[in-house]
């Protein structure tokens, strides 16, 4: 048996332990035996049934897709083009914007500050990025090619390039 499948085990009866453990003390150490025994055979059998392909693993192409969608997105000056959505679904209209579409929860400082206590550290809550303390409103914002600053909260698709919708440009001057 590879380490990653020893590991991958003992993560699932550890698991398992905890869950039982955390049951209550009336469940009996033969149940508890019984049930670790049938997740071990289900693993094992599951393993042997499908092995992990590790030795086939040479690429990833989600690491790629990953890789190719940042490089595509953080250009600051890249078009691209936001459809917006009814709560049902249906497209509204469109933007184009220059760079990305980011969420307005996005923020450029840490959400928790360690406060030193003579007792050990605390974690509390820190300030937005505004001074402010809570969450900010959901929804995602962008800038249009005409530099306006847009936030909502609806439903979107993004494409780099024009998507074959009939619906109109909302970008206004």
């Amino acid at each position: 048996m590879t380490r990653r499948i020893r590991i991958t085990v003992a993560a699932i009866v550890s698991s398992v332990l905890l869950v039982a453990l955390g049951a209550g003390s009336c469940q009996s150490s033969s149940v508890q035996s019984s049930g670790q025994k049938q997740t071990e055979d289900a693993f094992a059998q599951q393993q042997a049934a499908v092995p992990y392909p590790v030795s086939e693993l040479k690429d990833s192409l989600e690491r790629r897709n990953v890789r190719e969608r940042l490089l595509r997105t953080n250009e600051p000056n890249k078009l691209g083009y936001i459809y917006l959505l009814s709560f049902s679904g249906t497209p509204l209209g469109y933007y184009t914007i220059k760079g990305k579409v980011s969420s307005t929860d996005s923020q450029m400082t840490t959400t928790d500050l360690v406060i030193d206590k003579t007792n050990g550290n605390v974690t509390v809550a820190a300030p937005g990025d505004d001074g402010s303390y809570g969450p900010n409103e959901p929804g995602i914002f962008f800038f249009t090619t005409e530099n306006a600053f847009v936030t909502t909260n609806l439903n979107y698709l993004y494409s780099d390039q024009p998507l074959p919708l009939n619906v109109p440009l909302l970008n206004q001057k």
